[in-house]
């Protein structure tokens, strides 16, 4: 996990105002830092959010299921 996050501080620091003075734009990595933050927040959601439905899924998917079964048992007991 450390290499990996090493490699993303390379990333980081190393390349942003590179590929802005590139553009003309050698002003703006604070937007480009922001994506960047942003895109790894969405990464690493997604990947926290599959391992939590890898150790949590079935008992979601049961739970689920019972409460759909009761919501339609009202609805049917209701007309």
């Amino acid at each position: 996990m450390k290499k990996i996050l090493l490699i993303w501080l390379v990333f980081f620091f190393g390349l942003s105002n590179q590929l802005f003075a590139k553009a003309g734009m050698a002003n703006d990595e604070t937007e480009f830092a922001l994506a960047l933050a942003g895109f790894l927040l969405l990464v690493a959601g997604f990947f926290e959010g599959i391992g939590y439905l890898k150790k949590n899924g079935k008992g979601l998917f049961i739970r689920f299921r019972t409460f759909l079964k009761n919501k339609l048992l009202m609805l049917r007991n209701s007309h």
